[in-house]
């Protein structure tokens, strides 16, 4: 049992080796991240006032010390709890520009920004690469993106809420169309009268036949 667990635990540090390379030697900018100020209602590195800048400078001086992330965030927190609070750590890998490139709009193209070469979609590219220095996840600066420019500057919808729709009535509308036309194709097929399988002719023309055909052989 104890080889089981040992076992276990080397896997969990060999699997997560970022994250404890993080917690000992971060940056300001990272622990600023995962500070919320109270009174700002934003993490630290969203604001600038000067209640604020003294709870960076106690943040560089701790990075300067040799502490690590968990220690820093712990003093912050010790010092100045009426006023912030520690957020965890993000666990996901950081993202890349080209994570991104492929599912933001550029707003004057109309095109992904890996397909554009626009100053307004390089403009874009530069804020997403500020923002990955700044420790945001993919999710964080989507919102940042919708919350400057609108929906519009995802390339695709999420898949949740009201967006789900734009996803589901395009389908739901083929597929209506198609219920419709097979009901009334059955309408149209069940009310059409049989085609009668052979005319009769009355007596008379019956009678007038038959001398055209006598007259016809005699000839």
């Amino acid at each position: 049992m104890r080889l089981v667990v040992a076992a276990l635990a080397a896997l969990t540090l060999a699997a997560s080796p970022a994250a404890l390379a993080s917690d000992k030697h971060p940056t300001s900018a990272e622990i600023q991240t995962e500070i919320w100020c109270k009174d700002c209602q934003t993490t630290l590195d969203q604001t600038n006032s000067s209640s604020t800048r003294e709870i960076v400078r106690l943040i560089d001086s701790g990075i300067a010390a040799g502490q690590t992330k968990s220690e820093i965030k712990e003093r912050v927190v010790d010092e100045y709890g009426w006023r912030v609070e520690a957020l965890p750590a993000k666990s996901e890998n950081p993202p890349t520009l080209a994570d991104l490139e492929d599912e933001v709009m550029c707003p004057i193209c109309n095109t992904t920004l890996d397909q554009s070469s626009s100053p307004a979609a390089r403009q874009i590219e530069r804020f997403i690469g500020v923002r990955i220095a700044a420790g945001d996840s993919k999710g964080e600066i989507k919102d940042r993106l919708v919350a400057e420019y609108g929906r519009q500057i995802l390339a695709a919808p999420p898949k949740e809420g009201f967006d789900l729709l734009a996803w589901l009535l395009p389908i739901g509308g083929v597929l209506g169309g198609a219920l419709v036309l097979a009901v009334l194709a059955w309408r149209w097929s069940r009310t059409r009268e049989p085609a009668p399988e052979g005319a009769s002719l009355g007596p008379a023309l019956e009678r007038r036949v038959d001398e055209e055909l006598a007259r016809f052989d005699e000839s």
